[in-house]
């Protein structure tokens, strides 16, 4: 058998597609002639008139023979009886794949040679030269994979008729990677990276943060559904999903971690505004306190009342802030006391008071604001650094974990690529 090339090998189908040139090689004692003929060449047409094989593929899907310009075959006679049978063809055959470890896997292609109704019997397969019996191995190049190894068996399988001699080809394959580092892995890993961005982007700038979330998952899910249209609908989880669903987990996160940010923010903000509103409501009540009558006490300077009152006594009488006047100390009863009004006073003790009474409440005032500029930037304060500690966190938690998942991924996954045990019983060349 000499392989002419591999192609189309089909992770969806299940197969894969090899042109070579099979010849057989068997005796039929009918056929001898003298020797002096020497070895016959004739048109291949000839082999439907003679007794030949009945070999097949076992796993063969589609196989036709090559016809440009004609039928692809050859037969070359010996005068012993030997003849020597060959045909070009192209087959498709199944390959079944384990894909676990996809994109880093090796897979094993087999084709099965045998005959479709003669048992041991009547027919016995056997490679004529060995492990020599292929050629053209080395020479075959394939667009995402490696030949690293092939292999010639040969077997009895049991069919109703009895036990049918095959031989089989197998043939080593490892996936090349660049591929998918560049259309899968690579993009994956910026795009996680992307996302961080959006950790030192202002809170307040809504738009900004939750466009670039939005975008970093959509683009992650495009990514993730290029990767399952090349492979085929099977259960198990494959090395590239891990990958793939891992870093969809962590763009998705980083938007998410935004809406915690974002919630924290008006929480926040919500206590905010019920402290205010509770300390105007405060102010409020005490302005309300401050702005009732107060009441002073005067003492009763009448000379007249102080000689009248026998024993000394010193008589007092209650005086409202504006000049009223109220219950008397001696009588028990409200009496009109005389007071000296505010524009009988001397100016100069009047401007005093009043300038006085006047810094005093501007010193008070200056006090409250300042008070209260400090209370709202402590708060606002207290608010910005709640949110921006989650961002400050986010920016150390989601770089580190990223990188230790990487670690962890390449490590595992290349370690079974370059020293699978499988690899070992294959022939190498």
């Amino acid at each position: 058998m000499e392989l002419d090339s591999i192609h189309s090998i089909s992770e969806v189908k299940m197969e894969y597609s090899m042109s070579m040139y099979l010849r057989q090689h068997w005796k039929d004692g009918r056929l001898t002639y003298s020797e002096k003929l020497g070895n016959i060449s004739v048109d291949g047409r000839l082999a439907d008139r003679i007794w030949v094989p009945d070999t097949y593929f076992a796993n063969d899907k589609h196989t036709f023979v090559h016809k440009v310009t004609v039928k692809n075959r050859l037969l070359k006679f010996h005068h012993d009886g030997s003849i020597m049978y060959g045909i070009r063809m192209t087959t498709v055959a199944a390959c079944m794949m384990g894909l676990h470890y996809y994109p880093m896997d090796e897979q094993n292609c087999t084709l099965e040679i045998e005959s479709y109704g003669y048992s041991t019997d009547d027919i016995v397969f056997k490679w004529q030269y060995g492990k020599d019996s292929v050629e053209g191995m080395a020479d075959i190049e394939i667009p995402q994979f490696t030949i690293v190894g092939y292999d010639l068996n040969g077997r009895n399988s049991s069919v109703e008729s009895g036990f049918s001699a095959r031989l089989s080809l197998s043939i080593r394959l490892r996936r090349h990677i660049g591929f998918f580092i560049l259309q899968t892995y690579l993009p994956s890993i910026l795009l996680v990276i992307l996302s961080w961005v959006s950790f030192w982007i202002n809170h307040e700038a809504t738009a900004a943060r939750v466009a670039l979330g939005i975008t970093t998952v959509l683009t992650m899910t495009t990514i993730s559904t290029n990767v399952r249209a090349t492979l085929p609908r099977i259960s198990y989880i494959k090395s590239i999903d891990i990958y793939v669903v891992t870093c969809f987990a962590f763009v998705f996160f980083a938007l998410f971690e935004y809406a915690v940010v974002n919630f924290n923010h008006w929480k926040e903000k919500r206590k905010q505004l019920q402290r205010e509103e509770e300390g105007r409501k405060q102010r409020h009540d005490s302005i309300r306190q401050k702005d009732t009558p107060r009441r002073q006490v005067y003492p009763n300077n009448n000379e007249n009342n102080d000689s009248d009152a026998g024993g000394g006594e010193d008589t007092w009488s209650n005086v409202d802030h504006y000049g009223g006047s109220f219950r008397s100390r001696q009588s028990g009863q409200y009496q009109p006391v005389p007071t000296e009004s505010p524009s009988r006073r001397p100016s100069s003790q009047k401007n005093g008071k009043l300038g006085h009474a006047w810094l005093v409440n501007a010193r008070r005032k200056k006090t409250k604001n300042i008070v209260k500029r400090k209370k709202k930037h402590r708060s606002q304060l207290e608010q910005i650094r709640g949110v921006d500690r989650i961002d400050a966190l986010s920016r150390v938690i989601f770089p580190t974990s990223f990188v230790l998942f990487n670690v962890v991924y390449w490590s595992s996954n290349l370690k079974i690529f370059y020293d699978s045990s499988e690899l070992d019983a294959l022939v190498q060349y």
